[in-house]
């Protein structure tokens, strides 16, 4: 297959949509080597960055803004280059063009508090994203709750739209056992003895300021301070997040990181006392699946997908209420056998998500389907549910071999799925096809 990519948000800021796509496509691309991909860029600075894969070309359309990027630059290559799917990686689909499309549904924030955006934003998705959801032939959401968010705005069918679990390699998030890589990123960026991590994009969603009072009601009793890496985002309230530090008298107990290389990331999770993350709306929340893969406790809200994600690994609180931030911090802080079985809960809960990424909650059971739902046969399913059944068990028994051979089985499943998401493209687009055809059908009936 002919296969396009949107890349015009890549040069954008540092964040969950870019890491996502980052990671994606080197997957794809190795693991999907009899298809030709072309990626679409706005700047030209980026051309080159794939240039080592043989089945990947690079081009340019130099059409600024982002609607007229959109919709006519991309329709227009399509059709001249005769694309079977255009897929964008972040929200936006081409309305014009005969590819099939597919997009990624990241979180669903818009619905759900539309107040922390402008009023240009709201207007913006209000209108677009309903045509953008009927011209896409498949919609992926990055977890059961955003699915059901877009159903209750959009109306759709439910059947083009595939929640997968958003994942993280274990070669970049895993335990760190190494005190001299432990030391070395502490004195690099000069961490406390103790500390709180919070990782993100600042932003008056990620509920910093009720975590600053939080903090405060902490502080006299425990000497730990606390630790922020990520931007601020200026235009979401990045800059009124932090403001009132001085207001709470924090200065001496709050340290900013700036944005963190992911390389180094992993020791500063093992480091904290735990990582904090109450935010008023999470799409999913890849911070939460890195500190728990890192062995970091995890204390998060109970609204959103945190509770999807972590289910029984975090201590999940109310985010519009500061007393309950504040106790479960100090139950992580105070009560050690639960930082024990925090660690232990989060580290079979990171490799079970990342390696079932195809997965959907079953209600039935309170929780997330032992099997993995992939797109294809019977014995692919249940071959992919046994290693991961198989992982699970691996990385909770404190028996398991070492670090460097209980990893090796989760890369090697999550490229197994990456390649069933590659090369059932087709299959789930037929899916797709087959689930509107009997919509269609239920509704002449009617």
């Amino acid at each position: 297959m002919k296969i396009c990519i949107m890349l015009r948000h890549y040069e954008q800021l540092e964040g969950g949509v870019k890491h996502y796509t980052r990671s994606l496509l080197p997957q794809l691309f190795t693991l999907g080597p009899q298809h030709q991909y072309t990626l679409l860029y706005q700047n030209p600075k980026l051309v080159g960055t794939y240039a080592q894969f043989a089945n990947v070309e690079e081009l340019v359309v130099k059409i600024p803004g982002t609607v007229l990027w959109d919709q006519v630059a991309v329709p227009w290559v399509s059709r001249k280059r005769h694309f079977d799917i255009v897929f964008n990686p972040k929200f936006t689909v081409p309305i014009l063009g005969r590819a099939k499309k597919i997009w990624v549904l990241h979180g669903s924030e818009w619905f759900v508090i539309p107040e922390h955006f402008t009023w240009y934003d709201r207007i913006y998705v209000a209108a677009s994203v309903p045509v953008y959801s009927r011209e896409a032939d498949a919609i992926v959401s990055v977890a059961k709750f955003v699915k059901d968010d877009l159903l209750k705005e959009v109306s759709i069918d439910p059947g083009k739209v595939f929640p997968i679990y958003n994942g993280i390699n274990p070669r970049d998030f895993y335990f760190i056992d190494d005190p001299q890589r432990l030391q070395a990123v502490r004195s690099k960026y000069q961490l406390p003895e103790k500390f709180i991590i919070w990782v993100g994009q600042i932003g008056t969603r990620k509920n910093i300021q009720r975590l600053l009072q939080a903090f405060k009601q902490l502080s006299p009793d425990f000497p730990h301070d606390l630790v922020i890496a990520g931007e601020q985002r200026k235009l979401q309230g990045g800059k009124e997040a932090v403001s009132e530090i001085e207001k709470l008298g924090l200065t001496d107990r709050i340290r900013f990181l700036g944005w963190v290389n992911h390389d180094e990331l992993p020791a500063i999770y093992r480091l904290a006392d735990h990582f904090c993350f109450p935010s008023i709306y999470e799409g999913f929340g890849i911070p939460l699946i890195e500190a728990m893969a890192c062995g970091c406790p995890v204390v998060s809200a109970n609204i959103g997908a945190p509770p999807e994600v972590c289910e029984d690994a975090a201590v999940l609180v109310d985010p519009y209420d500061v007393d309950a931030i504040a106790a479960g911090m100090r139950r992580v802080m105070s009560d050690q056998a639960l930082r024990e079985q925090l660690i232990a809960r989060g580290l079979e809960r990171a490799a079970f998500v990342t390696a079932e990424q195809r997965a959907e909650p079953d209600p039935r059971r309170g929780g997330v389907e032992t099997e993995v739902r992939c797109v294809g046969g019977g014995d692919r399913r249940a071959q992919l549910a046994h290693r991961a059944r198989a992982i699970v068990t691996c990385v909770a028994n404190p028996g398991s071999p070492q670090r460097g051979d209980r990893r090796h089985p989760r890369q090697v499943l999550a490229a197994d799925l990456v390649r069933v998401l590659l090369g059932d493209m087709q299959e789930l687009l037929a899916l797709a096809a087959i689930a509107r055809a009997r919509g269609r059908e239920r509704r002449s009936r009617v």
